[in-house]
């Protein structure tokens, strides 16, 4: 049994290169694509299953979510437990089929990670919609997966990125911990922040309105409960890929519906199911499934070349919620590498 710490994931992830994180890339589109496929066959003969997510609540408000999955080949569970003294902690289980421990992971970092490699997934099918300006909503993990992706994966398209938050104490710690090492990495791109508590709402709103309206890309990463912006600074028009990730309840909005619905009224998700009752602004907009599309069986109509039709005058707009076999795919796929470069601990006995 292979431990691999959170030190160990982020040596792993922040040194891997295009070409393995394409390889990253194509076991997590391949897993999607299987969701689907065993969506219609019988329960007793799927090959995947992801049981909904059970959670504990003690008495000292300590908030523990339980999310089992299985492909056949492997088991996993993550266990994520929200407190108000020590934040989010989670780990990844990884079981064998019949039952042995294989690795424990730590899941902060892969369920950032992964969730960004998901969005990019659609993002370098898009190949008709340009990437040089790039917007990131948020200040956290999710934030700079977001912005380290996107600059391994479209060298030399992306020419600047700016990250917009609420506050500047966030913004300040990603300074130090992440951007100066991606303006040092990548010293064509222009990387800016802005927070909203810095001025006038008035000069905030300028700033927000003026980077909307040349952006390209704008990825949304916040668990906010208002739209983090108007659909009108989104005019004049111009393609974009707009994505959600930071909503997951239904009273959290990142987006207001219009701009939901710019995608010629179709939204691209992860699983329907899920984003129909999680998705605050999907549930407003009274979204239903045959306006959805699930990218898992698009890439499996698309197969591995082709690449998505974008329609004139429409935005792309995809909301991913997360899934338990994005958790088991990545997780296994960290396993080998620690494995083959001798990262993390191995413990006998399980």
């Amino acid at each position: 049994m292979r431990i691999l710490a959170e030190p160990d994931i982020s040596q792993i992830l922040r040194e891997l290169t295009q070409s393995q994180c394409h390889d990253f890339l194509k076991a997590l589109c391949d897993s999607l694509t299987s969701v689907f496929n065993q969506s219609t066959v019988p329960e007793e003969e799927r090959l995947i299953h992801q049981p909904l997510r059970s959670t504990i609540l003690t008495k000292e408000q300590n908030l523990s979510l339980f999310m089992p999955v299985s492909n056949t080949a492997s088991t996993g569970i993550k266990i994520v437990t929200a407190s108000q003294s020590h934040g989010i902690i989670g780990v990844i289980n990884i079981f064998s089929p019949e039952g042995s421990l294989q690795g424990l992971l730590s899941a902060a970092e892969i369920t950032a990670f992964r969730t960004a490699l998901t969005i990019m997934s659609l993002l370098v099918r898009c190949q008709s919609l340009r990437k040089e300006n790039v917007i990131i909503f948020g200040s956290g993990r999710q934030a700079e997966w977001h912005a380290r992706l996107v600059l391994l994966l479209f060298p030399g398209q992306v020419r600047s990125i700016t990250i917009l938050n609420r506050g500047r104490a966030r913004l300040v710690e990603l300074e130090k911990e992440v951007l100066g090492e991606l303006r040092a990495a990548h010293p064509h791109v222009t990387i800016t922040t802005i927070a909203k508590d810095d001025a006038d709402p008035n000069v905030y709103e300028e700033k927000l309105r003026a980077a909307l309206q040349t952006c390209d890309v704008l990825f949304s990463c916040t668990p906010a409960t208002q739209p983090n912006f108007p659909a009108s600074y989104l005019q004049p028009f111009r393609q974009r890929f707009i994505s959600l990730i930071g909503s997951y309840k239904p009273h959290m909005r990142e987006i207001d519906t219009e701009t939901l619905l710019s995608g010629g009224g179709k939204v691209y998700v992860d699983l329907k199911e899920a984003c129909l009752e999680e998705s605050g602004e999907l549930i407003l907009a009274e979204m239903t499934e045959d306006q959805l599309v699930e990218v898992g069986e698009l890439y499996g109509e698309l197969g591995s070349e082709r690449p998505v039709d974008v329609a004139e005058g429409c935005n792309v707009v995809f909301k991913c919620v997360g899934m338990g076999i994005m958790d088991l795919v990545i997780g296994n796929k960290l396993l080998d590498v620690g494995r083959e470069r001798g990262i993390g601990m191995t413990v006998d006995g399980f």
